[in-house]
Parts: C-alpha cells; structure tokens; sequence
C-alpha cells in the first residue's frame, strides 16, 4: 500500500475514533445526573437561606435605624430645653 493510502486510511480511522468518542462524551451517566440534580436542589436551599438572612439583617437594620431616630428626637428635644446649640 503507498504511503498517501497508508496515510489517508489512518486520518480517517483517527476522524472516526474522534466522532465516536465525541458522541460517547455528549452520553452521561444516571449517577452524574443524580450528582448534579442533588447539587442543584443544594444550590436552591442555600440560595433560599441566604435570603432569609439578608431579610432577618434588613430587619435589624431598619430596627437600629428606628432606635437612632429616636434618640435623635431625644436628644434634639433635650438640648431645646435646655438652650444647648446642636450643630448637624
């Protein structure tokens, strides 16, 4: 056989082993989906706790905001009474 059929016979048995290994790679395997919906459903829930953290903090912070505003008032109202110049 010349080395051009030689070499022709061997491209196209390397483009045939490519083609079949592609295709075995786009196949997987019921225990990688499992892994991978058992990953997802884990995602889900840590995504749905850490919305519920940032609400717990948002809570918090607007509690802190109100507990400011009214020492503010308090402290506004004291320093009126008393004649003391508050400078903001």
């Amino acid at each position: 056989m010349p080395f051009a059929a030689r070499l022709n016979a061997r491209l196209w048995m390397v483009v045939r082993l490519a083609g079949v290994l592609s295709l075995a790679g786009c196949v997987s395997s019921p225990q990688a989906e499992a892994t991978r919906a058992q990953q997802m459903i884990e995602l889900g829930d840590a995504v749905t706790q850490l919305r519920q953290q940032t609400a717990e903090l948002q809570g918090a912070v607007d509690s802190l905001k109100l507990v400011l505003a009214k020492q503010d008032t308090t402290n506004a109202r004291l320093a009126n009474v008393t004649g003391i110049v508050v400078v903001k």
